[in-house]
């Protein structure tokens, strides 16, 4: 069971983009330019993984959450195939996007419309 569930995760970190694949001796680490997400450890009915975000996300499914500066790396256990929902697949994806893509280190532009108010440094 906990080798089909392996597979199934890879299968969703593939619905994400091109990855590469970084197995250690602790866990299997999956990067795009940098690791977002990893499995941890397979048991005989369950996969302990996890997931790195630059933003806060709550849900009780949540075994353990760890801030490490402005990111959260979300930790669960998939343990059935119910546990592969949509849920799942929009936090690897937003992880990937966020933080495999490095695209939450872009800088964020702030949209004027005519007749707006110009901050009072603005040139």
């Amino acid at each position: 069971m906990g080798r089909t569930l392996f597979k199934r995760f890879v299968a969703l970190i593939g619905k994400c983009g091109p990855y590469d694949i970084a197995p250690a001796k602790t866990r299997v680490a999956f990067l795009s330019k940098v690791r977002f997400a990893s499995v941890n450890r397979v048991n005989k009915d369950s996969i302990d993984v996890h997931f790195i975000l630059p933003r806060a996300v709550r849900s009780r499914r949540f075994r353990r959450v760890e801030p490490v500066g402005k990111l959260h790396v979300y930790h669960l256990r998939l343990a059935s195939a119910e546990d592969f929902d949509n849920e799942l697949v929009d936090w690897l994806r937003a992880s990937y996007v966020e933080y495999g893509e490095r695209t939450w280190l872009e800088p964020r532009r702030t949209h004027h419309t005519p007749g707006d108010k110009l901050p009072k440094n603005h040139d």
